[in-house]
């Protein structure tokens, strides 16, 4: 059976050479930005010839940039379930693609996947073995900042900080040239208003927190407290905010090093990369947020 496949399959190409491992038809199925012949190829040659394992990924990375780049023109028509289907044809992830698939699941307001997505898009910006040509600093720093937004909404570090410590995602220190001046994080809260306590989200955010910190070491640490404008006319509640935090990463995490504090209050609304993708209750989210900087 599995033979009478590979040769019903083989009927549909042209004619080719075992000598070159099938290399005029591979060249014009990827100009055709044909996915299907480049289907039907990788089916033969993984189970008809001793072709080196580069063709294999050849075939599959030029799969995994025609999905994408058909998924993205869907994405900008806001065609996302089309999008998705050509997504799910791609064999393997490059960053281009983890980004789209992040596009997709924002558009349902699935900020964990989100978030999931846009950190793996940056990790794998990070690795020059997978990315051997880097996106321009610009284009990092724009997936930067919408994986920290999809962070904050999703509440918690998860995509970006294991119970170890360590970090990655938006948590990078630097990105292939990139170095982020400061990452803003989410600080879940007790919502009443008299309360100093950190909510049991809150407090697994400053726990991890407490790891990464502790994990590289750093020397000066800054946390700037933030909230949304007209909550409060006071900077009460990024003040609450930020000091409860230090207290868990003195007492809690036991981190040594120094620890400044100070409230911004509603002074400084987040930048947000496009507004209009958000609700007031997201946008509110954003903003009641805290950022760290850290110095080696």
């Amino acid at each position: 059976m599995k033979t009478l496949l590979s040769l019903s399959l083989l009927l549909l190409l042209p004619p080719f050479s075992f000598a070159t491992c099938y290399q005029d038809d591979m060249e014009q199925a990827i100009q055709a930005q044909n996915i299907d012949r480049l289907a039907r190829l990788l089916t033969i040659i993984e189970t008809e010839t001793n072709c080196p394992k580069t063709v294999l990924d050849n075939i599959e990375h030029s799969m995994t940039e025609i999905a994408t780049t058909k998924a993205e023109a869907l994405i900008q028509q806001k065609q996302f379930t089309k999008a998705e289907k050509w997504l799910q044809r791609a064999p393997t992830n490059l960053w281009t693609t983890q980004v789209a698939r992040a596009k997709c699941v924002a558009h349902t307001k699935e900020w964990q996947k989100t978030a999931e997505f846009y950190n793996q898009a940056l990790d794998l910006i990070a690795d020059p073995q997978v990315t051997p040509q880097a996106p321009p600093l610009l284009e990092i720093q724009k997936i930067f900042q919408l994986a920290s937004e999809a962070q904050v909404l999703a509440g918690n570090l998860d995509a970006t900080i294991t119970y170890a410590g360590k970090a990655s995602g938006m948590m990078r220190e630097n990105i292939r040239g990139f170095k982020p001046e400061k990452h803003i994080i989410p600080l879940p809260f007790d919502e009443k208003k008299s309360s100093t306590r950190l909510s049991p989200k809150g407090k697994k955010v400053a726990r991890k927190l407490g790891a990464y910190l502790k994990q590289y070491g750093f020397k000066d640490i800054i946390l700037i407290g933030h909230q949304h404008p007209k909550e409060e006319s006071c900077a009460c509640v990024s003040k609450r905010y930020i000091q409860a935090l230090k207290v868990y990463l003195t007492l809690k995490s036991k981190i040594k090093a120094r620890i400044r504090a100070s409230s911004q209050g509603d002074r400084q609304p987040l930048k947000l990369s496009n507004p209009e993708n958000y609700t007031p209750s997201e946008i509110k989210t954003l903003n009641r947020r805290v950022e760290v900087v850290v110095n080696l």
